[in-house]
């Protein structure tokens, strides 16, 4: 059996909250993504998150930080402080199309899936509200989430 393996998505907030998501990933035959930890908050400063994500990485041995390619300069911080931080760029779009598969895997209750800790509130209470917009034939997937006007 493949050992799981911790990862961690980063979006840079200015005028909207910083995230950091970490999930364990199981490969196949599991073929899971389980999100552990979240941090959710407005107004941060880039210390204490690289405090943050070096205290996560102690104990969760993360492989590596995805992050939002928006501050290069925040990326290059996080490398110097010791954490494994790549830009997302050509990741972006795989890491949206395996989370797509796992929640069509979770409906159709197939191995396989996508959940969440309980201690990871703002990611249960947000993620019901986007969905992933489908590619057009012949053109390439941009990657764009667009916000449902209601969910009821």
């Amino acid at each position: 059996m493949t050992k799981s393996r911790v990862y961690v998505g980063v979006k840079w907030g200015l005028l909207t909250p910083t995230v950091m998501l970490t999930a364990r990933y199981y490969p196949p035959l599991r073929d899971h993504i389980h999100i552990i930890r979240e941090f959710y908050r407005k107004e941060v400063y880039l210390e204490d998150l690289i405090n943050i994500g070096q205290s996560w990485n102690k104990e969760l041995t993360i492989r590596k930080f995805f992050c939002d390619p928006a501050e290069p300069m925040f990326i290059a911080r996080l490398r110097k402080s010791r954490l494994w931080a790549v830009a997302v760029e050509q990741e972006m779009n795989l890491a949206r199309i395996m989370v797509k598969q796992r929640l069509h895997k979770w409906r159709q209750q197939s191995p396989g899936g996508l959940s969440a800790s309980p201690e990871c509130p703002m990611i249960a209470a947000q993620f019901p509200k986007y969905h992933m917009l489908e590619a057009k034939r012949g053109q390439p997937a941009r990657g764009q989430v667009k916000t449902l006007k209601s969910v009821q």
